[in-house]
């Protein structure tokens, strides 16, 4: 049976989805309330370390959001311009599951890593864990790798574009940086993102990548929407979470509750568990499993 054991008993198995799926709805109520303006998300994209990327705001939101949720700590560990990794040395999916050996079992930290990303930046993308306490590693670890197109759009603003397009139509940078009214500081700072980014190679000049953005690319940005950041009034995102019911809550539930059933096959309990990463809810899987009970009568 190897190591059909590992989720505990069958009792045990069923609550820990039910936390899941309470998690799961923590994450997107407070999905709902978090949409970020695109200046934001610009400061973000425009660091060029760990250090920077880790004081903005935005991160520092991710954090603090990815804590209140109940899912760990959250700490941003690497930046590049379409990748970003997250560890995490205390997932509270890792404690659901504590006898799960050899196994990565947070796939909905990496789920609602890309929720974030998705809905509330408008960047989509792919996350996956990489890493997981549960591996008999230090930290969980978590990387998004994020659609370039989407990435440009955020990352430019209107002047990039318009360096970018006056450096196409052979205008040399002071004269740019003049009709433009910029300092030299800013528009250094503008040219090493534009490096950074591939737009410009070392000399200054606008490679493949740029020509393809300048022709197709900035047709389909929209004009900036300013709107208070979801910051700004942290409140009703902890009140949106705490109705969907707080991890300390359900957790408590999962590791005091008496044990309801007995003497269960053991390969329910893995098919159970396969079955909750391919449902979309907690109730998706009961129905799921109660069909296939008819099934078999």
């Amino acid at each position: 049976m190897g190591d059909a054991n590992d989720f505990g008993s069958f009792a045990e198995a069923i609550t820990a989805l039910g936390t899941l799926n309470k998690l799961e709805s923590a994450v997107s109520s407070a999905i709902k309330t978090s949409k970020v303006p695109p200046k934001e998300i610009r400061k973000l994209m425009k660091c060029s370390t760990i250090e920077e990327a880790s004081n903005t705001p935005l991160i520092q939101f991710i954090e603090v959001l990815f804590k209140k949720i109940g899912l760990g700590t959250l700490k941003l560990s690497r930046n590049d311009i379409f990748n970003y990794v997250f560890t995490m040395p205390d997932s509270a999916v890792c404690r659901l599951y504590p006898n799960v050996s050899n196994k990565k079992v947070c796939y909905i930290i990496a789920e609602a890593l890309q929720q974030f990303f998705e809905k509330d930046l408008g960047i989509p993308g792919n996350a996956e864990e990489l890493r997981c306490v549960n591996e008999g590693n230090h930290v969980c670890e978590f990387s998004i790798t994020l659609q370039p197109l989407a990435v440009y759009q955020h990352v430019l603003d209107s002047e990039d574009r318009d360096i970018i397009g006056g450096l196409i139509n052979s205008q040399d940078i002071p004269t740019l940086a003049e009709a433009m009214d910029l300092h030299d500081e800013e528009v250094k700072y503008r040219l090493e993102i534009l490096q950074r980014y591939h737009i410009l190679d070392e000399n200054y000049k606008v490679t493949e990548i740029g020509e393809t953005y300048n022709k197709y690319g900035r047709g389909m940005h929209e004009l900036d929407k300013d709107f208070p950041p979801p910051w700004k009034d942290m409140s009703e995102i902890s009140q949106a979470i705490s109705a969907s019911t707080s991890f300390a809550e359900a957790f408590l539930e999962t590791t005091t509750g008496e044990p309801v059933v007995e003497d269960v096959n053991d390969d329910a309990i893995v098919n159970l568990v396969d079955e909750a990463k391919k449902s979309l809810s907690f109730a998706e899987l009961i129905s799921k499993s109660t069909k296939k009970e008819d099934n078999t009568d």
